[in-house]
């Protein structure tokens, strides 16, 4: 469990306790938490682990867009890029047509 100072005993926790201690000090303000102080390998490791996450979290999205890409893929695969420009230049269009009254290049 952390130990639990007030905010102004946080003099004495920083000459001694976090030197001394593996666990975290926990530092309170008006009794509500507001830091921690905790050993410089704890920190790196925490550290090491939020990279790690945040590598897994961009590998899984990547491994998902990838996915959706394949799949966008093999539904206009039977089309060629004239035929798909023109399909969403024609959307365009008549987004713009209901919209603004536009009238494009009909």
């Amino acid at each position: 469990m952390a130990e639990e100072k007030q905010a102004k005993e946080a003099q004495l926790a920083y000459s001694a306790a976090p030197a001394d201690s593996v666990e975290p000090v926990i530092l309170k303000r008006d009794g509500l938490p507001v830091f921690v102080v905790l050993s410089f390998e704890e920190y790196r490791r925490l550290q090491k682990l939020a990279e790690r996450e945040r590598v897994e979290a961009e590998a899984k999205w990547r491994e998902r867009f990838d996915h959706l890409l394949a799949e966008v893929h093999s539904h206009t695969a039977q089309y060629s890029s004239n035929e798909i420009e023109a399909e969403i230049t024609a959307a365009f269009n008549e987004v713009r047509k209901i919209r603004y009254g536009y009238r494009g290049a009909d």
